[in-house]
């Protein structure tokens, strides 16, 4: 495999990236409309779909929209003069996705047993503080995964730290 992509290849690669940085976000935002929307009706029917519709967009935007971030990101890194360390703002970006990653495994906890209680509930969850608890768990974690996402787009335009200044890069002179 050769260190440098084509342009022409480097060009698809930020295609796919942007698509899958729309669906984590878009899923981000969906999920967050559906958890306001709960904390305003009035129907046990609605806030058992609320949360099983945030679990199906969990499934189907949001991990492999994740996934394929992490995925075209480090091809990118990799295959361009970006490189997975080079730069303040790449890592940022890699350090945030971490978190947003691992922090989504613990919003999911909280969707499962928000749906297991409607389930079983309906509206009388809204008195159970075990629900009560997953919901203001899901608006606040929620708000805060898409905050940071937000924050990793404005990085990546904006680009705002230069390069990382180490012995252990390789130096290039300007002859």
């Amino acid at each position: 495999m050769s260190k440098k992509m084509p342009q022409h290849q480097k060009n698809w690669w930020l295609i796919f990236h942007l698509l899958f940085t729309a669906m984590w976000i878009g899923g981000g935002f969906t999920q967050i409309v559906l958890i306001l929307i709960v904390y305003f009706t009035t129907s046990g029917e609605f806030l058992y779909s609320a949360h099983s519709f945030m679990h199906i967009f969990d499934l189907a935007l949001i991990i492999p929209g994740a996934l394929g971030v992490v995925i075209t990101g480090i091809v990118l890194s990799i295959r361009t003069h970006w490189g997975l360390t080079k730069y303040y703002w790449i890592i940022s970006k890699e350090v945030i996705s971490f978190v947003l990653i691992l922090s989504g495994g613990v919003l999911n906890i909280w969707v499962q047993e928000a749906i297991q209680i409607t389930l079983l509930e309906r509206l009388n969850a809204l008195h159970n503080p075990s629900y009560i608890h997953d919901r203001l768990m899901l608006l606040v974690f929620g708000a805060s995964q898409l905050i940071l996402l937000l924050a990793v787009i404005l990085i990546s335009v904006k680009k705002p730290w230069g390069k990382v200044k180490s012995k252990l890069l390789p130096q290039t002179s300007n002859q």
